[in-house]
């Protein structure tokens, strides 16, 4: 997690080029994460691209509408991250989507980012825990929590295409947002308490 005194040193800096960007500091989503310097580099005029593998939905995503949230792009956002098995969408935190962007752009993918697993409605997450004890012979650390980040809207499991997931889940651990799971498979990304668990990245 970013030391608090770097972090106001960096916060000045994204505030710099955020009106570079002629972007509000004040409103601008990517700075108020308070993310690393370098994820302010990129001009916001990029879009998302994110891929359900569950449904077969893509879509190109403008995330931003000038300094601001695009209210569509958002809506997007949240019909990708439902629970498609339950056909249950929520509003789900927008530091995820910022954060995802800001992954993209950190690889220079042009194929879309795969959503494996947004929100989940308790049904689904418990289906999946049952799954995953069945499978490993009791509760491992890949069982998915009885309280889970995926059931409040805060989590986020994805694959960068061509990047291997422990890679992505160093970057991810390095932003500081809150939790990071390095699954062989994925990279699980959400906005709880800063905590890691998995393969050390």
């Amino acid at each position: 997690m970013t030391k608090l005194g770097n972090h106001e040193v960096n916060r000045g800096a994204f505030t710099r080029i955020a009106m570079t960007l002629g972007l509000t500091a004040a409103v601008c989503p990517l700075v108020s994460l308070g993310l690393p310097e370098e994820a302010m580099a990129a001009p916001v005029a990029t879009p998302l691209r994110l891929f359900n593998p569950h449904t077969k939905e893509k879509y190109d995503i403008q995330l931003f509408q000038g300094s601001q949230w695009n209210s569509m792009g958002v809506l997007s956002c949240d019909w990708m991250m439902r629970d498609w098995r339950e056909n249950q969408t929520v509003r789900c935190d927008r530091k995820l989507y910022a954060a995802l962007y800001v992954i993209q752009r950190k690889y220079g993918v042009v194929n879309p980012l795969s959503v494996n697993s947004g929100f989940r409605s308790v049904k689904t997450n418990m289906m999946l825990r049952g799954n995953s004890i069945e499978k490993n012979g009791g509760v491992s650390w890949e069982t998915p929590a009885v309280n889970s980040q995926h059931c409040k809207a805060r989590a986020v499991d994805f694959v960068v295409p061509g990047v291997e997931p422990r890679e992505v889940a160093a970057y991810v651990e390095s932003l500081g947002l809150g939790g990071t799971g390095n699954y062989p498979t994925f990279t699980h990304m959400d906005t709880g308490s800063v905590r890691r668990w998995g393969p050390k990245p």
